[in-house]
């Protein structure tokens, strides 16, 4: 599925609740509860070089190239940035680096997330996205050797 389809279905399933969801403390539940429910196998290893430094919350991200594709895996200390972090990996991952570092993220602004988040968290987010993208444009410069078609860097 294309990176905008995945956006636009996270938008409609977003539109689907939005009337279950009215105030801001039932919106961040949703993602609370999404962060909650997600499975083992987007965790990532809590260590130092893959935390995302200057953040409020502790925010772990990795990634792995292979076929030509990035995937990624991801954590946090909180719930509501882990189901948002989720939806982050699930627009990415299985991407191509071309996909990830050209892509236009626009479910973050539909689904108003930005509306209702403080600055502090905005800012996590942005960082977020920045590491996805740092990870995607290395794998993509590391690719010009094509010899290198399943490889793990640290960021």
């Amino acid at each position: 599925m294309h990176l905008n389809k995945v956006q636009d279905k996270i938008i409609e399933e977003f539109e689907s609740i939005i009337d279950q969801v009215k105030g801001k403390f039932r919106y961040f539940r949703h993602f609370a509860n999404l962060g909650r429910s997600l499975p083992n196998t987007t965790t990532v290893e809590r260590t130092e070089d893959k935390m995302i430094k200057l953040t409020r919350s502790k925010i772990w991200l990795d990634a792995a190239y292979k076929d030509g594709k990035v995937y990624y895996a991801g954590d946090s200390d909180s719930s509501i940035i882990k189901g948002i972090l989720m939806l982050y990996i699930k627009v990415f991952s299985g991407r191509t680096p071309k996909e990830i570092i050209d892509s236009d993220v626009y479910f973050t602004h539909e689904i108003n997330l930005h509306n209702y988040l403080p600055l502090n968290r905005r800012n996590e987010l942005s960082s977020v996205l920045q590491r996805m993208r740092a990870f995607a444009t290395r794998f993509k410069i590391s690719n010009l050797n094509a010899d290198d078609s399943n490889i793990s860097l640290a960021v």
